[in-house]
C-alpha cells in the first residue's frame, strides 16, 4: 500500500477530531429549534466557533501518544471557543476576547506546522473556518473604514500565513524522515513530500540477488540509453526534447509511454538532461514510468529500487507541462488543471559518479557535477 502526502488526506490522529465535527452537526440539527433566533452571520459565528472546539476536543483525545501538555493545550482551547460560542449565543459580541482566543490558536498552528507538524486537510479546514470566524468577529458594530481595512489586511495575512506555515510543515515533515538503505537514500518515507505517493519505509538490507539485479538494471540501461546523449538522436527516435532547459528536463516520448513493455532499458518512457554552465545538454538518466495508473512496478532491486507516483500535481495544456503541485489551499497556476494520480514511475541515473542510481538525485550534486565537468566558457 503507497502513501500520499498527509496534506491532501486525514491524518490517523485526527480521526477522533473527524468524528467530534460531525457529532457536534448532528447535535445541532438534532436541537435546531432550541437555538436562539440571532442574525444569521452571528449564527453563522457561533456554529464556527463550536465546530472548532468541537475538533481541538477531538485532537485531545485522538492524540494519545502526544505529551500531556500538548493534550492539556487542546483541551484548554476547546474550552475557550465552547466560552466564546456561549457568548455569541447569548447576544454578547466575541469581543477582544473572541478574537484573542481564535487569533491564538491560528497563530498556534504556525508554530506546530512550521516546526514539522504535517498538515492534513482536517486541520486545514480547521484553520480556514477560523479565519473566517475571526473575520466576523472582526467586523466593526458602525462603519468605520479605518477599522474595516486593518480586519482586512489581518484576515488575508492570517490566511497567508496558515498557507505558508502549512507547505512548511509539509516539506519539513517529508524531509525528516527519508528511507535509507544501504547507503543508498531512496525514494520512500512514512510522511510523502506533496504531490508524491511513496511506499511505505522499509528498513530491510537488499538481498545479494536484488544488488545484482539492481546493478544490473543501472548498466542495462546506461548502455541502452547512450546513444541518446545526443538530443538529436533523442528527438528523431521521438522524444520530445524541444525546449530543453534546467537543470531536471524531462523528455518523455508518446510511443514508448503507450507500448506496453515495462522496466525497457532500450526504451524507456522518458530521458532527464540537463543543460550544463557551457550551454551543452547533459543527459543524466531516464524515467521508467507504469502504463497504467495503480499497477505497481517491478522492484526487481527490492528496497534499491523503489517506485513512486504523484498526486494532485498541476499540469498545464499548452503547452504540455507539470506546472507545480496543489497548494495547501487547494489551488494550482492558473492555466493549469489538476491530474489526481498518475502511474508510478522510477528515476535511473546514469550519470557517472551519482551518489544514488535510483530514486532521488540531489540537486547541489547535480549542480556541482555541471560545473566541474562542463564550466562556462
Amino acid at each position: 500500500m503507497s502513501i500520499g502526502s498527509p496534506l491532501y488526506t486525514l491524518e490517523p490522529e485526527h480521526g477522533a477530531a473527524f468524528v467530534a465535527l460531525v457529532l457536534f452537526a448532528l447535535g445541532a440539527w438534532l436541537f435546531r429549534r432550541r437555538i436562539p433566533a440571532l442574525p444569521p452571520i452571528d449564527l453563522l459565528l457561533a456554529a464556527l466557533l463550536l465546530g472548532s472546539s468541537a475538533v481541538h476536543l477531538g485532537l485531545a483525545i485522538g492524540h494519545a501518544t502526544a505529551g500531556g501538555a500538548v493534550r492539556l493545550l487542546f483541551l484548554a482551547d476547546a474550552l475557550a471557543l465552547a466560552f466564546i460560542a456561549r457568548r455569541v449565543l447569548s447576544g454578547a459580541s466575541a469581543g477582544r476576547l473572541g478574537l484573542a482566543v481564535l487569533g491564538g490558536s491560528i497563530v498556534a498552528y504556525w508554530v506546530a506546522t512550521a516546526g514539522g507538524e504535517p498538515p492534513d486537510q482536517l486541520g486545514l479546514a480547521n484553520k480556514l473556518s477560523e479565519i473566517l470566524a475571526f473575520a466576523i468577529a472582526a467586523r466593526p458594530a458602525t462603519p468605520a473604514r479605518v477599522r474595516s481595512a486593518t480586519g482586512s489586511v489581518a484576515v488575508m495575512l492570517l490566511v497567508l500565513g496558515t498557507a505558508t506555515t502549512s507547505w512548511i510543515g509539509a516539506f519539513r515533515a517529508s524531509a525528516s524522515e527519508p528511507g535509507a538503505v544501504a547507503g543508498h537514500h531512496v525514494h520512500a518515507g512514512s510522511v510523502a513530500p506533496p504531490g508524491t505517493v511513496l511506499p511505505p519505509a522499509t528498513t530491510r538490507e537488499p538481498t545479494a540477488a536484488e544488488s545484482t539485479a539492481a546493478e544490473g538494471l543501472l548498466l542495462a540501461t546506461r548502455a541502452g540509453i547512450a546513444r541518446y546523449a545526443d538530443p538529436k538522436v533523442a528527438a528523431a527516435a521521438g522524444y520530445h526534447v524541444a525546449g530543453m532547459s534546467g537543470i531536471d528536463f524531462h523528455a518523455n516520448n508518446p510511443a514508448y509511454e503507450g507500448d506496453g513493455r515495462v522496466l525497457d532499458p532500450a526504451r524507456p518512457e522518458t530521458l532527464v538532461y540537463a543543460i550544463a554552465p557551457d550551454g551543452r545538454a547533459v543527459l543524466f538518466g531516464a524515467l521508467f514510468v507504469m502504463p497504467k495508473i495503480g499497477e505497481p512496478g517491478p522492484a526487481v532491486g527490492g528496497p534499491l529500487t523503489v517506485w513512486h507516483a504523484h498526486q494532485d500535481i498541476c499540469f498545464s495544456l499548452t503547452p504540455p507541462a507539470l506546472t507545480g503541485v496543489l497548494s495547501p489551499l487547494g489551488t494550482c497556476p492558473i492555466g493549469s488543471i489538476t491530474m489526481p494520480l498518475t502511474g508510478e514511475m522510477m528515476h535511473v541515473w546514469t550519470v557517472p559518479g551519482a551518489p544514488q542510481p535510483f530514486g532521488d538525485l540531489d540537486e547541489q550534486w547535480k549542480r556541482a557535477y555541471l560545473n566541474a565537468n562542463f564550466p562556462k566558457r
